[in-house]
């Protein structure tokens, strides 16, 4: 009796060992896909940089690839990783962004994304990402991403937008402005965003790369050589905190990091 119930308890104990290394095997996170990052270590996200016009890159030509983390709709985008690639020759150009692996959270979906653009030896741009390109981390590191640039139409600046008459004579479709300081954006379609500031008394004009729009949010991004600019639209109701006019859309500009807050509407 007493040596069949120490077979039995032997065989009890082997039972639940075996139980609990399974357990850890299930918790074991290289089990259930991308193993944890290691502070530290380095991981690299590739992709080829494409667009649609059978023409050659001007001489000078440099292209910027960049990883962010862009679940901020309210403020720049914080840059995780840049690549500069200097006379990158024809596409299709190969990128490969280097990055902490722990700068970036698998669990944080629609988090992060990748633009590219190309500007010319002058600084100006000439084609850049007009769509947003996500990347998902939650299956370890996506692989041969491919961006596709849109051409830029030529900046033409002109005489300083003060008014929605000018505006539509120029032949923008958004007005927004707002107050202290005095300021307002006109959005011209295909060619440029222009930003009049202190009341007039500062200009800032960049090309018009197209939006990204996400539910009822507009995006426009865009840089020259002095000014980074970044207009985020949102539809909703939006009151004018001087003149106490109505408008449609509820607008925010960031300027070289500063932010501006007011109201637009469609021209």
């Amino acid at each position: 009796m007493g040596s069949h119930s120490g077979i039995t308890l032997g065989w009890m104990s082997l039972l639940l060992l075996t139980m609990g290394l399974l357990a850890g095997c299930d918790n074991d996170p290289r089990a259930t896909g991308e193993a944890p990052a290691v502070k530290g270590e380095q991981r690299v996200l590739s992709g080829k940089v494409m667009y649609r016009e059978k023409i050659a890159m001007p001489e000078g030509a440099t292209l910027t690839v960049s990883l962010a983390d862009v679940s901020r709709m309210d403020a720049p985008a914080d840059i995780i990783a840049e690549q500069h690639i200097d006379a990158p020759g024809q596409v299709p150009v190969p990128f490969a962004l280097r990055y902490q692996a722990d700068a970036v959270d698998p669990e944080r979906a629609m988090t992060y994304a990748v633009r590219a653009e190309i500007r010319g030896a002058g600084g100006e741009l000439l084609w850049t990402t007009t769509q947003r390109n996500d990347v998902d981390f939650s299956a370890g590191v996506p692989a041969d991403m491919t961006l596709m640039l849109e051409k830029v139409g030529s900046v033409k600046s002109g005489a300083v937008i003060m008014n929605r008459e000018q505006a539509r004579k120029r032949g923008a479709d958004f007005w927004a402005q707002g107050n202290e300081p005095g300021w307002h954006l006109v959005i011209v379609p295909e060619e440029v965003l222009v930003f009049v500031g202190d009341y007039g008394q500062r200009t800032v004009t960049v090309p018009n790369a197209g939006a990204l729009t996400e539910d009822t949010v507009t995006l426009y991004e865009s840089t020259s050589e002095s000014a980074a600019l970044r207009v985020e639209i949102e539809k909703g109701g939006c009151e004018d905190g001087m003149s106490g006019a109505e408008f449609a859309y509820q607008v925010s500009v960031t300027l070289n990091q500063k932010l501006y807050r007011g109201c637009g509407e469609d021209l």
